[in-house]
């Protein structure tokens, strides 16, 4: 059977263990395998028992790995779940990019309510990442924090784009992407932190008003909020 073959029916990349003993597969596949699960067990195991709660030992057992395994690949228990948070981070960035590219619209205020509309029905659906990416990275130390913040910096062109449609940009404060990044997060964190991930989508009214009034006034800001739809 062909090396790549064998790769594909062993799901190296799978939530399953890889066979014990001699399986022929490369080094660095076996080793992106348990990396990719330890990930997958750290958001697992911190979205059911928190940060603070989680153990290394927690997340080899999930992960189907040895201790030895872990140490060789994370320095310690924070140093996992930097990894596993930019993981979760990435997935929300990657729908929001598609909810504002994705719907076949040039107006800025729409590609901005698919955007934030994709994140917040991802997060809904996925209350394992909610949990993650909204909650315990506040908790989990300055290297997390530092990961959010780097996370954050990757939405702020999403918003920024509209100063090419105003007529006087520098009117705009520098930082009013952060702004409204940060109302956002704060509106998703209260309501993630709470239990309630699968009403984050009824947020998004308010959200849109956020976004818009910054950059459009207040009446465009009401204009938007209440041209959108939950649940479309």
């Amino acid at each position: 059977m062909p090396q790549e073959q064998q790769q594909e029916d062993l799901d190296p990349f799978g939530t399953g263990k890889l066979p014990s003993g001699r399986h022929g597969l490369p080094r660095d596949v076996v080793v992106r395998s348990q990396r990719e699960r330890m990930v997958e067990a750290m958001i697992g195991v911190v979205a059911e028992k928190g940060y603070a709660e989680a153990t290394v030992a927690d997340i080899i057992s999930t992960a189907g790995v040895s201790r030895a395994t872990f140490y060789e690949q994370f320095t310690d228990k924070e140093d996992c779940f930097v990894a596993a948070y930019g993981t979760v981070m990435e997935r929300m960035l990657n729908f929001v990019a598609e909810g504002f590219s994705g719907g076949g619209s040039n107006d800025w205020v729409d590609q901005i309510r698919g955007g934030i509309g994709a994140l917040l029905t991802y997060l809904a659906e996925n209350p394992v990442a909610a949990r993650v990416g909204i909650v315990e990275g506040f908790g989990a130390g300055a290297r997390a924090r530092d990961r959010y913040q780097q996370a954050v910096s990757s939405f702020f062109p999403f918003l920024d784009s509209a100063r090419n449609l105003v007529d006087d940009p520098d009117r705009i404060p520098s930082q009013v992407a952060r702004v409204v990044v940060g109302g956002v997060s704060a509106l998703m964190f209260n309501e993630a932190s709470n239990g309630r991930a699968a009403a984050l989508p009824k947020l998004l009214p308010d959200m849109m008003y956020l976004a818009v009034t910054p950059y459009f006034g207040h009446e465009q800001g009401v204009e938007a909020m209440n041209g959108t739809v939950v649940g479309q």
